[in-house]
């Protein structure tokens, strides 16, 4: 059909084009055209029939749909009621504690922990986790200053006079400062107090998952975790369990020394270091007030501190602490131990001596608790016994370690590990800074001191590596009355606790000012290098030790040393 149009249209077409064309305006045409070329009407029929082909050969164009709804009128809005609901009680927001720094042992290492970071954040949650029924508590006076005192309720009240005359508790703060915990579940708990958990011994540290798990089977996330759990007292080999056999340590231990030293006691203290010498004289103290009572003291070394001083001081103070009262009996090993018909038989020496006693002390040292951390695989130092540390006292990410239990690093002395009250504090507090300011961690390179006193005349305080098996170069002095520790100027790292008052000292025994070895140092050399220094009844001087230490001085600059010390001020 389209076709046959199109014929008729061209017929039309040239029809009208055979007629005269009308005048117009002239076209412009190709340089070749010729009047026969049939190219204009190629292009005239283009012109005209192309609009024509477009149209009819074109879809047809769709129609536009038109939705219902637009057809239908617009209804106006019909309000909604809404459907009444009950009002909530309004529950007051529990504000979101942080995780809590652990620190696990109620001792001396976590108070001074506890203490530094509440210092750096006083919002910070902080709890103390114990084995113990008490609150943390100094070691030092119980075998010290509270068998000097004249008053008999001591072992209950627990304060005492130091040798300055300053009444002291041997608690570090009351129990209404702490926030006292009865379990776990209170250590997400806000408080602005130090936390207290006592009696719940930790049996798990897990150190990828940040827990510790209690011994009743709780688990308590941290945000930082310290160990300072001390050590354990050594026993005797084949020890027996017996109420009359006592290894010194605790409060407990002294409440039950305390009853047994009565009129008519026989005590038998083992141990000829720094305990068992201090709780020969003390016990020696009390049985001077009361008749009968007999305090021998027993050890395989020639004499008193013999593993620390040189053997002519040793000599020397074993003397003293006869002349205290104590039968000291030197180079005796104690073979046998058994408990019979309410005594204590004690076979010394292969059995060549047999020795009847009601009551047994042990003072041969401790044994680091360090199974908690070798259970969570942190590094044991098995030469000392200790858990190994870098310099900023941490032994793996978050886990930080002081006290008895330390194996760290000493920039001039070696590797080490300490067993004395002046570390406990330093290294807990150290640990207890790095712990809450992460971004301001220091190495730790506190040169730690110790002392020990044979009652209010005798006293020494030593820095560094005190060991009778190093070279000693020794300065003695005359000393005078001032030179006991109970006219020494009151010294922070001796006692550090809140409760103070003025009191009468007790009563010293006459002076040393006509003993050979009344005042003097003693310098411990290794390698040339002075590595320890002990102060005899010289007091006041610990710093000055220290900087000797610290500096690494050789034994030829001792000479120069001594008016550090003022070591002959007081003669005339």
């Amino acid at each position: 059909m389209i076709s046959a149009a199109l014929r008729a249209s061209a017929r039309r077409s040239a029809v009208a084009l055979s007629r005269p064309a009308l005048r117009t305006t002239r076209a412009y045409s190709s340089p070749a055209s010729h009047a026969s070329s049939s190219t204009p009407w190629a292009i005239g029929s283009l012109l005209v029939f192309g609009p024509l082909l477009f149209h009819l050969t074109s879809p047809p164009p769709k129609q536009k749909k038109v939705s219902q709804v637009e057809h239908q009128p617009l209804q106006p809005l019909q309000p909604v009621t809404p459907t009444p609901v009950a009002a909530e009680p309004e529950v007051p927001k529990k504000k979101k504690i942080q995780k809590p720094y652990i620190l696990i042992g109620a001792g001396t290492a976590s108070f001074a922990a506890a203490q530094a970071i509440k210092e750096k954040d006083p919002l910070a949650n902080v709890i103390i986790i114990g084995d113990e029924s008490v609150a943390p508590y100094m070691r030092p006076p119980l075998s010290k200053e509270i068998w000097f005192s004249e008053d008999p309720d001591v072992a209950t009240t627990l304060r005492f006079k130091d040798w300055q005359g300053t009444e002291r508790s041997v608690f570090y703060q009351d129990d209404s400062l702490y926030e006292i915990l009865d379990d776990a579940s209170g250590s997400d708990v806000e408080s602005e107090k130090i936390k207290l958990l006592l009696n719940k011994p930790v049996t798990k540290l897990n150190v990828e998952d940040h827990t510790v798990t209690l011994a009743d089977g709780s688990v308590i996330f941290y945000n930082k975790v310290l160990l300072a759990t001390g050590g354990t007292p050594k026993k005797l080999p084949q020890q027996p369990e017996s109420d009359q056999i006592t290894t010194f340590r605790t409060i407990d231990d002294l409440k039950k020394l305390d009853k047994v030293v009565h009129s008519g006691a026989r005590i038998a203290v083992i141990g000829g270091g720094f305990l068992g010498s201090e709780l020969a004289v003390a016990l020696a103290n009390r049985a001077s007030k009361q008749p009968d009572i007999q305090i021998t003291q027993i050890f395989p070394e020639d004499g008193n501190m013999a593993n620390v001083f040189p053997s002519y001081l040793t000599k020397w103070t074993t003397s003293r602490v006869r002349n205290l009262g104590v039968d000291v009996k030197t180079n005796n090993v104690i073979d046998g131990l058994q408990v019979q018909d309410g005594k204590v038989h004690l076979s010394l020496n292969a059995g060549s001596e047999e020795l009847q006693v009601d009551h047994v002390v042990v003072a041969v040292g401790i044994e680091p608790r360090v199974d908690l951390a070798r259970d969570a695989g942190l590094e044991i130092d098995e030469q000392r016994a200790g858990v190994m540390v870098n310099a900023e006292l941490e032994a793996r990410k978050d886990v930080y370690v002081a006290g008895d239990m330390v194996s760290f690093h000493d920039i001039q002395l070696g590797r080490r590990r300490i067993e004395h009250h002046d570390h406990a504090v330093l290294s807990g507090r150290h640990a207890g800074l790095n712990m809450v300011e992460p971004a301001r961690v220091k190495p730790y390179r506190h040169q730690s001191m110790f002392w020990s006193d044979l009652g209010p005349e005798v006293g020494y305080e030593a820095v560094g590596l005190i060991d009778a098996q190093l070279s000693t170069i020794s300065v003695w002095a005359k000393s005078t009355d001032q030179d006991t520790p109970a006219s020494a100027p009151q010294e922070p790292h001796r006692h550090q606790t809140s409760s103070e008052s003025a009191v009468a000292p007790p009563k010293a025994s006459p002076s040393l000012a006509d003993e050979k070895f009344g005042k003097g140092l003693v310098f411990y050399v290794r390698d040339r290098k002075i590595v320890g220094l002990v102060l005899f009844n010289v007091f006041g001087k610990v710093q000055e030790a220290r900087d000797i230490v610290d500096a690494g001085l050789t034994s030829d600059k001792i000479d120069g040393l001594l008016n550090k010390f003022d070591l002959y001020s007081n003669e005339h």
